[in-house]
């Protein structure tokens, strides 16, 4: 009887030690599946915001806004200008005028590529001279609150404006005295 005994525990326990084996592969296997898939999408969003980056430098905007939000995006260009509006002030040299320049155009480029939809109307007719009408064109404010703090921006900026624009003056005439 020892020897039934002896046989069926071993063949009971082969049988747990293949079961726990096939378990353990099992397990593996699906976290090896977790890991593939987890490292797809890891490449998948790295691969997203490098896209997102080279759009934005492309657009002259800097690589620091991708991934944020619109308006996130605005704040951060903003407080940028703000920044070197400051510095500016402190320091007049060309290198800050042309830093406050930079920043300035990016967040206008950004609000002017993120917050104004063309509406493009074709109209119907012609004029007197026989051609046809021209297209009307309409500009639509999609965010107001975007607006509104490029507005304020161009009005608390208007001292450094009114430099950069004598700056550009002077520079022009210089170009002038040298053509001639």
């Amino acid at each position: 009887m020892e020897v039934e005994g002896t046989s069926s525990s071993l063949y009971f326990s082969a049988a747990a030690s293949i079961a726990n084996a096939q378990a353990q592969k099992a397990q593996k296997d699906e976290k090896s599946q977790k890991t593939d898939k987890t490292r797809r999408k890891l490449f998948s969003s790295a691969m997203e915001k490098a896209r997102e980056e080279f759009a934005l430098q492309k657009d002259g905007l800097p690589k620091e806004i991708a991934g944020l939000d619109t308006e996130d995006a605005a704040i951060y260009l903003k407080d940028q200008a703000d920044m070197a509006a400051d510095r500016l002030k402190e320091k007049q040299t060309p290198e800050e005028f042309a830093d406050y320049r930079k920043k300035v155009s990016q967040f206008l480029r950004y609000l002017a590529k993120n917050n104004f939809e063309v509406k493009k109307r074709e109209r119907r007719g012609f004029t007197r001279k026989g051609k046809p009408l021209d297209p009307q064109f309409k500009i639509v404010v999609i965010n107001q609150k975007l607006d509104e703090m490029a507005n304020w921006l161009l009005s608390s900026h208007r001292e450094a404006f009114a430099m950069l624009a004598r700056v550009n003056e002077i520079s022009g005439l210089l170009v002038d005295l040298m053509a001639s």
